[in-house]
């Protein structure tokens, strides 16, 4: 086995607290390496004997660095990992050996384990898709089913199918993959495992949201997203299930908005309970309140159980809303800050996160109340006080841009301002 890789490590944490173990982790893999690209400067590299080349970029969009490694690297093998990965000592040789006994490939991937900021492990075995690629796109949920690093590609796969797309800064490489599904070839070398370091919770999951409503739109849904639905028997019970599942979805990526777009298309094309219950439960955690309780009448199929239950609890999170407000005004919001936890144990909607943002920016935390005001609008885009908030701290950090293409994101729209 004559091959060897060009290893682009991306740099995805800016303080690179895990570039040592990356590098000594290359080391221990130098046999099978021909060249190493780093997405960072010089300076920031620790002390190693490996011959690395620096592309000295500034950038957070993991797409556009990608795509500078492309452009850079000279071998036809790229293995991506980033500046919070390391391999095992035999990683890159199980890789080549699974791309020598299936040489028509185009991505080998291992197995990973994620290392929590708790220093808990975290084993992710991926299933090997070789041959039904095509089958990923029904879990709605790509990133569970691949590492996003750890993965060797060949390089001649972008020439054919074009690079990574530079619209999103996250989710770059599980867009790629929704993009070409269909004509991509993707091997599990089975008793590989990388491992990644998790350096942040915070996860811009509006990319998430957008590669899946853009898949959903590209790609058709009787034969390649929902096939198992019995569209033959009855259509518009099939489409409904399909519009919840898509709803539910966007739900866990917190994208509340367009989840509930989804879920009025289910009620429209087929009245059920159960996506009226979850278009109650969108409206309540973008802080609709009033808007969810005008859905939850006796008329809509609730009982007066559920009614007086549910009424209860939306009832009980707007006065909350309403009480830390004001408790705010009041001159208390040191007290609020200190009970955050407990409060987000009762409720985690765009209320309390804009709520947050208030208070840390009150602080002088322009940050992490930056954070706040972000997860708060991707939550609930419609509400003009989030947004007003999360644009006027953009502009004393000068992330206007950020703010905007998040908007746009959201509301598939190419935007100018907020």
């Amino acid at each position: 086995m004559e091959n060897k890789v060009s290893v682009c490590i991306i740099k995805t944490d800016p303080e690179n607290r895990f570039l040592e173990k990356t590098l000594q982790s290359l080391e221990e893999n130098q046999e099978f390496i021909d060249e190493i690209i780093f997405t960072g400067f010089e300076n920031e590299l620790p002390e190693t004997d490996l011959e690395i080349k620096t592309l000295d970029l500034d950038s957070e969009n993991r797409a556009f660095l990608r795509n500078q490694c492309i452009d850079n690297a000279s071998n036809e093998l790229i293995l991506w990992i980033s500046n919070s990965t390391e391999l095992e000592d035999t990683t890159i040789e199980e890789f080549l050996e699974t791309l020598e006994e299936n040489d028509n490939a185009d991505f080998i991937y291992g197995n990973e384990v994620l290392t929590t900021l708790e220093n808990d492990e975290i084993v992710r075995n991926f299933h090997d898709i070789y041959g039904r690629e095509a089958d990923l796109l029904q879990s709605l949920a790509i990133e569970n089913e691949l590492p996003e690093f750890g993965v060797l590609s060949k390089k001649e796969v972008f020439q054919k199918y074009g690079k990574f797309d530079e619209n999103f800064d996250e989710f770059e490489f599980y867009k790629y993959v929704l993009d070409n599904i269909k004509d991509l070839k993707m091997k599990l070398s089975d008793l590989s495992f990388t491992t990644t370091y998790e350096t942040t919770r915070f996860i811009d999951t509006s990319y998430n949201s957008k590669a899946l409503r853009d898949t959903v739109k590209k790609y058709n849904w009787k034969t390649d997203l929902f096939p198992s639905l019995n569209w033959n028997s009855n259509e518009n019970l099939a489409l409904t299930t399909a519009y919840s599942l898509i709803g539910q979805q966007l739900k866990k990526y917190h994208d509340y908005y367009n989840a509930s777009e989804y879920f009025r298309k289910a009620l429209m094309t087929f009245h059920n309970k159960h996506s009226l219950e979850q278009l109650v439960e969108s409206y309540y955690f973008m802080g609709m309140f009033d808007e969810a309780l005008k859905l939850v009448t006796e008329d809509q199929g609730f009982s007066k159980e559920e009614i007086q239950e549910i009424k209860q609890k939306i009832s009980q999170t707007k006065s909350l809303v309403e009480n830390i407000e004001k408790a705010i005004e009041e001159g208390n919001a040191n007290e609020i800050l200190l009970s955050a936890f407990d409060i987000s144990q009762v409720y985690q909607g765009a209320p309390i996160y804009n709520i947050l943002g208030v208070i840390n920016f009150m602080q002088g935390k322009t940050e992490d109340a930056f954070r706040f005001f972000y997860k708060a609008v991707i939550i609930n885009p419609l509400d003009d006080d989030i947004v007003k908030n999360l644009a006027d701290v953009s502009k004393m950090l000068g992330k206007e841009d950020k703010v905007i293409k998040l908007i746009g994101r959201i509301f598939d729209q190419e935007l100018t301002s907020v």
